[in-house]
């Protein structure tokens, strides 16, 4: 691409950088000048003219809005290009739009050239109504640039969803202090905001639970709750909480899996505490809800009903790119709507995640293994990272731990599900444990890889993928090299609980008897290609002859 001022009678063919109005007459963005606009434009006195031109690698920018967008769009979606240039996405059904702000900032932080606002994560939108729009800067980008956005986006699930709203079970539990007038009136005030905040979301508030204002008491009321199958579970305080020691949030610590929040930076409500339990959620409002005004609480709040799977991660960057006004597509554009390829349950083919473990402290090896550098100032973990986004796999997880924020530097550069175990010290089993907790439920099974093998490309991971059924209930795939099991390996769903990797002295002893049954071996000639760097000697037959 050139992109520079052009003599107009050099200008044939230039594309336009803005739009242009000669007495009426409208040149958009991206417009290829003719002959024909030349003579107008000197008939204006214009002499030259800032533009661009393609080379033989370019598209142009409905082209690659259109290549991003299908990335971007997932189920009960729609895009189409507008008259000025941008990409909308529809949502095709009634629902709630899933997105993510941490990825939202992301991705608008892959390429300066393009631009991605929503409407607030988590809104009810009606079909036909706009809910994101996509804009691009230049008129024409090189296709190898595009073609990096799409490997960016591809470690994970689509970016922009619409979800269709289902009836949830759902309990207030009011943790009372005096049971006095004001207390009563501040509890009101609190249902009031939130029977508003969730009108036409379908939750089903059929059930109200007593406790007094004491760990024991709110931990019984909670507990009851759930096994009375309430699905969301709020909790109304009588006092803010201070900090993860006081009353609700010990409470919670009895019995919940994960606190998955436990602050928010928003005044009058940084008491926020969002929990799992199995199926069940537990949202504890801010003492003070009723007098809250805040769209980032009531944001986070409607975040915690729809989030399939709550983790510590989720909570933990708040900016959100969004616009205030949406509109009804028009009947004429309904019909140019164009369908993205949405990825799911279609088919025989399996829904397989990934689990890169890149978490541990590598002592064998006398340094970080995993942040060696093995060319083009890259570490040696992102291998087995692309090779997982490159893969059939998704979405990816990776779970970092010793070094975690040297990792993050360049794991922001691609869009993948990154997971902090702080017990990695404890050992890999934690950190796998962590990483299946995370597999949504339409997945059939998880590829756990460790990130110490280098050697391993997308090609080799779509074998394992290729092996695994569907429709068996139990199963296991790993690569056999000469007799001996190798990682990395896909397990059942069924058999997350059982899950865990080879270990290194394989060839030793027998492994994974108790699995046998159901265990496909994919036979792997190359020994090299499932090399497990364990010593410094393993290190240096990876970095370049020129880095030695």
């Amino acid at each position: 691409m050139q992109c520079q001022e052009f003599d107009i009678n050099a200008a044939e063919g230039v594309r336009l950088l803005s739009e242009i109005n000669l007495g009426g007459q409208i040149f958009p963005k991206g417009h290829a000048l003719t002959q024909e606009d030349i003579i107008l434009f000197k008939m204006f006195n214009i002499r030259r003219i800032k533009g661009a031109l393609m080379d033989d690698s370019d598209i142009d920018a409905p082209t690659a809005l259109g290549i991003v967008a299908a990335k971007l769009c997932g189920s009960n979606t729609a895009f189409n290009i507008d008259k000025e240039g941008h990409c909308q996405i529809v949502s095709l059904n009634k629902g709630i739009l899933m997105t993510s702000s941490e990825r939202l900032s992301k991705f608008n932080r892959l390429h300066e050239d393009f631009v991605l606002n929503t409407l607030e994560p988590y809104s009810l939108v009606e079909p036909n109504q706009v809910v994101a729009k996509l804009e691009m800067r230049m008129p024409i980008i090189a296709q190898a640039e595009v073609d990096e956005i799409i490997f960016k986006l591809s470690g994970n699930t689509s970016l922009i969803e619409v979800s269709k709203v289902e009836s949830r079970r759902s309990a207030l539990i009011y943790a009372k202090l005096t049971g006095d007038d004001a207390e009563t009136e501040l509890f009101t005030a609190a249902v009031k905001n939130l029977v508003t905040l969730t009108s036409g979301l379908e939750l089903d508030f059929d059930k109200e639970y007593n406790a007094s204002y004491t760990v024991e008491s709110v931990a019984d009321e909670i507990e009851q709750a759930m096994r009375s199958s309430h699905e969301i579970c709020f909790v109304l305080p009588a006092l803010p909480s201070a900090g993860r020691q006081d009353v609700v949030p010990s409470a919670l610590a009895q019995i919940v899996d994960e606190i998955a929040c436990s602050y928010l930076p928003v005044l009058s409500a940084s008491d926020f505490f969002v929990a799992q339990k199995r199926n069940h959620k537990i949202i504890c409002l801010p003492h003070n809800y009723g007098r809250i005004h805040s769209s980032l609480l009531n944001e986070t709040i409607k975040q915690a009903i729809f989030s399939e799977k709550l983790h510590a991660q989720d909570f933990s960057h708040l900016q959100i790119p969004v616009f205030k006004e949406t509109n009804i597509l028009a009947e004429d554009d309904q019909k140019a709507l164009i369908m993205p390829k949405n990825y799911g349950t279609s088919g025989r083919k399996a829904n397989i995640a990934a689990i890169v473990l890149a978490a541990g402290q590598g002592r064998r090896a006398g340094r970080n293994k995993l942040m060696a550098d093995i060319g083009d100032n890259k570490p040696l973990f992102m291998n087995a990272v692309e090779a997982a986004i490159r893969s059939d796999a998704s979405p990816v997880f990776v779970i970092t731990g010793y070094h975690a924020d040297e990792m993050q530097a360049f794991l922001d550069e691609v869009d993948v599900n990154v997971i902090y175990n702080p017990a990695y010290h404890a050992g890999v089993r934690t950190s796998i444990e962590l990483g299946l907790k995370s597999v949504p439920n339409f997945c059939n099974g998880a590829m756990i890889i460790p990130a110490d093998m280098p050697n391993l490309t997308a090609a080799d991971l779509n074998k394992l993928i290729a092996k695994f059924k569907p429709d068996a209930e139990k199963q296991v795939v790993m690569f056999s090299c000469h007799g001996v099991k190798s990682n990395p390996i896909i397990w059942s769903q069924s058999l997350f609980d059982k899950a865990d990797i080879v270990p290194e002295n394989a060839q030793m002893r027998p492994v994974f008897m108790e699995h046998s049954d159901y265990t496909v071996l994919v036979d792997i000639k190359d020994r090299n290609k499932l090399l497990d760097v364990t010593f410094a000697a393993d290190i240096a037959s990876l970095v370049p002859k020129e880095q030695k």
